[in-house]
């Protein structure tokens, strides 16, 4: 820097000018004070800058969703519209659960389609009143094509003779579709799932349509024997774990509680299920591993 008196060269960081005595101390701090101000007028020009830039970008945001809000609802009211003047235009409907709401026109060569692949055409679904979305109509687990042409019962009806037992129930049980049954005098039968896991099932519908899904080990608690979901079924479950401490849980995410409604009989589980008790998580593990995972 040089001497701000006498102009003269100093080096080093002398507290005074060697020629004329001049405080350099005094001078070094403004100097310093006025790079600090340069240096913050600087910075804040940037923050400035990066301010406007931010805005004008929230701007062009709020701009582009306005503009495709304004044509997604014309688009939307363009799709309804488009489907009201089909609706009148064609007349297409959708069956659901075997009800047909009114009746569907069909150009001719959709009519010779098969739209759910069930053996029947688009035609001919027209025709026994079925819906041409689904291969079972009526949910009772038989096909429509098969419920007409090889059972001659109404692929309408979950039950045909209207007395509770879906005609694949009487299917399975070769009982005759269009005769009415007492459920109390059609007994449900023991199933065995597994080779450890026998179901005994409350009624007919838990029989043929109920039963157990398993799924991997619970390595949390240590589980002994797979996961299992009970789905559709009312009854008892044997599940055979050949050990006398077994114990069953319920868990609902990471927490576990024992079940209620059942008995460890010399290593087989005797589990009462009830409705309230399908698609719950199902762990079997022992006393021990249950208390020190209590414990952790």
């Amino acid at each position: 820097m040089k001497c701000p008196k006498c102009n003269e060269e100093v080096k080093g960081k002398e507290k005074f000018c060697v020629k004329c005595g001049f405080n350099l101390e005094e001078t070094r701090k403004e100097e310093k004070a006025t790079k600090k101000e340069i240096r913050n007028e600087k910075v804040l020009k940037v923050k400035m800058k990066m301010a406007i830039i931010l805005f004008i970008i929230l701007i062009i945001a709020v701009a582009i969703v306005t503009i495709l809000n304004v044509f997604g609802k014309k688009s939307h009211k363009t799709m309804e519209y488009s489907i009201l003047q089909t609706d009148k235009t064609e007349d297409k409907t959708e069956t659901i659960g075997g009800k047909v709401e009114k009746v569907t026109e069909l150009t001719e060569e959709e009519k010779k389609l098969d739209y759910d692949n069930d053996g029947l055409t688009n035609g001919e679904e027209l025709e026994y009143g079925t819906n041409m979305y689904s291969s079972d109509t009526d949910g009772d687990g038989v096909n429509d094509n098969d419920e007409i042409n090889r059972y001659k019962s109404n692929p309408t009806k979950y039950s045909t003779a209207d007395d509770g037992i879906s005609d694949y129930i009487k299917i399975q049980k070769d009982l005759e579709i269009d005769k009415k049954y007492d459920e109390k005098d059609v007994k449900p039968e023991e199933v065995k799932y597994s080779y450890n896991i026998m179901l005994h099932p409350k009624n007919l519908e838990s029989q043929y349509y109920g039963g157990v899904q398993e799924f991997d080990i619970d390595k949390n608690i240590q589980s002994t024997h797979k996961i299992f979901d009970v789905l559709k079924f009312e009854g008892t479950i044997i599940y055979n774990t050949q050990n006398k401490d077994s114990i069953l849980l319920i868990r609902e995410g990471m927490k576990y509680k024992e079940f209620e409604n059942y008995k460890n009989e010399d290593g087989k589980l005797v589990i009462e299920i009830t409705k309230v008790d399908n698609y719950k998580d199902f762990v079997i593990t022992t006393k021990e591993k249950y208390e020190e995972f209590k414990n952790k």
